[in-house]
């Protein structure tokens, strides 16, 4: 019996052992398993992680690009205001400039229209005063000539006239022109 005993012993030492060893190597097999399920999600995390690292450069380069672009459309627009703040300041003077000249046309209009009359009042006296002007240049010779003649008598009939006497004569018609064109302006600006 101490030899069965010590068989059944060793039996079921070996059973253990053998159980051991089968439960050791299922639990080495379901360890090199999960090892590959570890590696495989370690390898999906670091595929993920790579491509999240790819993202947030391409963010970043995306966003420095936007930056930039910002930065150039704030300058852009600060060009765009000053040239409209120019174009402001000189609509503003043209319109200044504009307004003197409808002011300046205006008192010009009323100014010839208080001076003329009109322009039909003033066509009028410029016709008068060129009417005046032919009676004169029809009267100069006229009157030089009889001025001639009466001095030709008074010295006998053969005489001509002398140059004080051709000088007065045509101060007097410069004399009478003049008072023509003095009342004919004094009539214009009436």
């Amino acid at each position: 019996m101490a030899g069965s005993d010590s068989q059944k012993q060793l039996l079921t030492l070996i059973r253990d052992f053998t159980a051991e060893k089968s439960q050791g190597e299922r639990r080495i097999a379901k360890l090199k398993k999960r090892i590959e399920e570890l590696r495989s999600e370690v390898d999906a995390s670091n595929r993920e992680l790579e491509e999240a690292k790819r993202d947030k450069e391409m963010a970043e380069q995306e966003l420095n690009g936007r930056q930039v672009e910002l930065s150039m459309c704030e300058a852009s627009n600060q060009a765009l205001e000053a040239r409209i703040a120019l174009t402001n300041n000189e609509i503003s003077k043209v319109a200044s400039e504009l307004a003197a000249l409808k002011s300046e046309e205006s008192s010009s209009r009323y100014r010839s229209i208080g001076y003329f009359g009109s322009l039909d009042g003033f066509i009028e006296k410029m016709l008068h005063l060129n009417a005046k002007i032919r009676t004169f240049q029809e009267l100069l010779p006229s009157a030089f000539n009889a001025e001639k003649c009466s001095v030709a008598t008074l010295n006998g009939g053969s005489s001509t006239v002398d140059e004080q006497d051709a000088q007065k004569a045509i101060v007097a018609q410069e004399n009478k022109h003049d008072e023509i064109v003095l009342h004919a302006n004094q009539g214009t600006t009436i």
